[in-house]
């Protein structure tokens, strides 16, 4: 647990520094005074300034921020503050942290194929052939056999009753064939490979399940030029794909008004991490890939207190031809972020109920204080 957390907190810094980094180049580069490039969050741990910007390390290990001249409305309209710069400056600026997140994505998936990234066989991009096809779990229902047998999201099922298997449908045809009688199944997770055995249960028409998902996944490998190109095209599918979840997560609000229990904050990100580094190093730089993808896309949603927030306020005062009062967009800001702050912590206690984290929680709890 104690490794999963580190790689978290490794991960998230990388995506907000690489995010922190695009607004401080963009805005070194327009001329506006950057006054602090900090790495974590306050308290300060130290600080040292060179051309006028402090570069800290702080004690809050959370990615980082950048506090420009000018930046809060009102404070400063010298020539080197944020205020001060021409509307399209702004908006390329408050853009630039979105931008750097997608170059880390398409960066990340270039390597990636480089090397070699597990891929669904019926969607994998190009004519490159999978390499090590298997049966992979991609879904688990809830209390079926193969939840209460051990098996996890992201197992490579390799045998069934000691017989080795090439595709999901031959795991289907054997599941047929066994008619209900308890199976042993050999699994590979990540480096390891265990073995299971699971009782099926019987479905309301009559076939016997175990109660998984499951899709045929290899390793899809592309010649380093090529995989550029996949990298890209990739970041621009997967930022296609995020919209479409979002339109689906808006309409159950709208609509149902539930929320889809695949939505996950902080704690369910953390669940997540631990997932993909146990099933290996590709399946992490995947993982960290679609995050910064994922960031970009929020992070420029036209909400307050986000980048999309400032910048629709840009594209509203050029609209208007007219500034809008500092006063009522620092107000709409900070209720912006408190809001947000406060969907956060709602969806982390979501987290920590849907999995099953708080008798986990209070054991370690009494472990550290010797309860």
């Amino acid at each position: 647990m104690l490794l999963t957390f580190i790689i978290f907190i490794v991960v998230v810094s990388l995506l907000v520094f690489v995010h922190e980094l695009g607004h401080f180049m963009t805005a070194r580069r327009l001329g506006v005074t950057v006054e602090e490039f900090g790495f974590g969050f306050p308290p300060r741990i130290f600080g040292l300034r060179r051309r006028g910007t402090v570069y800290s390390l702080n004690w809050i290990p959370f990615g980082g921020f950048v506090r420009l001249k000018g930046e809060t409305p009102g404070t400063s309209l010298d020539p080197d503050s944020f205020a001060a710069q021409s509307r399209p400056r702004r908006f390329g600026i408050l853009a630039a942290g979105v931008l750097m997140n997608y170059l880390l994505s398409a960066v990340l998936f270039t390597a990636g194929f480089t090397v070699g990234l597990p891929s669904v066989s019926d969607t994998a991009p190009g004519s490159a052939p999978l390499k090590d096809v298997r049966p992979q779990i991609v879904s688990l229902e809830d209390g079926g056999p193969a939840a209460h047998g051990g098996l996890r999201v992201g197992d490579s099922i390799v045998a069934f009753n000691d017989r080795p298997l090439t595709s999901s449908r031959e795991l289907k045809e054997l599941q047929r064939e066994n008619a209900g009688s308890p199976i042993t199944l050999s699994v590979q997770r990540g480096q390891r490979q265990r073995t299971l055995t699971l009782s099926p249960a019987q479905s309301p028409n009559g076939d016997y399940r175990i109660g998984v998902g499951i899709l045929d996944v290899g390793t899809l490998t592309y010649p380093f030029p090529q995989s550029i190109w996949y990298g890209l095209t990739t970041t621009v599918r997967i930022t296609g794909d995020i919209f479409v979840s979002f339109g689906h997560l808006l309409r159950d609000l709208v609509v149902e008004r539930t929320v889809s229990p695949d939505l996950s904050g902080p704690v369910g990100v953390v669940v997540l991490t631990g997932q993909a580094l146990e099933l290996g190093w590709p399946y992490l730089i995947q993982f960290t890939a679609l995050l910064s993808v994922t960031l970009a896309v929020i992070n420029f949603f036209p909400l307050p207190a986000l980048d999309g927030g400032r910048a629709l306020f840009v594209i509203i005062e050029s609209v208007r031809r007219k500034a809008i009062d500092y006063r009522v967009e620092s107000l709409i800001h900070a209720i912006g972020f408190y809001v947000l702050i406060a969907l956060v912590l709602l969806v982390s206690l979501r987290d920590v109920q849907r999995l099953g984290l708080g008798d986990k929680l209070v054991e370690n709890v009494r472990q550290i204080f010797g309860g």
